[in-house]
């Protein structure tokens, strides 16, 4: 076996970690960790997890991403990230397309994450509370989120690039 191909199989594997922590990172913050802390007070829900955020999008109307992305959406961006990103680090013809969907999916999670808590907080806005940044008592579900999809697509786009014939 040449140093070429030890290089290679060496940066799939790492390539296959970082989407598999990635994953990971995304599925902790989904359902162990605080996506906002909030000062306890009698109109707060002090600490705010996914589980809350899903209750949140179903309460209030007019969230139609955030909706989809605390019922299903989420859920369905990290299980197709996992397949392609994976898939992208083997050696199949559509090698670079798959880099490519597992790239682009990883950032559409990211995005959606962004585009889903915007939404809620500014339905939230509408309803009389302060307006502030999306990132105003963010904790470490939400960065773990966002850090963990593009973790994910990173490794899916460091998959090797397909042989020619």
């Amino acid at each position: 076996m040449s140093t070429t191909q030890d290089g290679r199989r060496a940066l799939r594997l790492t390539a296959v970690l970082l989407v598999l922590l990635g994953a990971g990172l995304v599925l902790v913050a989904f359902r162990y960790l605080d996506w906002y802390q909030v000062p306890h007070r009698a109109d707060s829900a002090g600490k705010v997890t996914f589980a809350t955020l899903h209750s949140n999008a179903d309460q209030l109307s007019g969230v139609g991403t955030a909706t989809a992305y605390f019922d299903w959406l989420a859920w369905l961006l990290l299980i197709l990230l996992i397949g392609v990103g994976i898939a992208a680090n083997l050696s199949a013809p559509l090698t670079d397309a798959l880099r490519v969907a597992g790239f682009l999916l990883g950032v559409l999670g990211a995005a959606a994450t962004y585009l889903a808590v915007a939404q809620l907080h500014d339905a939230q806005v509408a309803a009389g509370a302060p307006k502030h940044s999306v990132f105003y008592n963010s904790s470490w579900g939400l960065w773990a989120a966002f850090i963990g999809y593009l973790a994910a697509a990173a490794g899916a786009a460091l998959g090797p690039r397909a042989e020619a014939p």
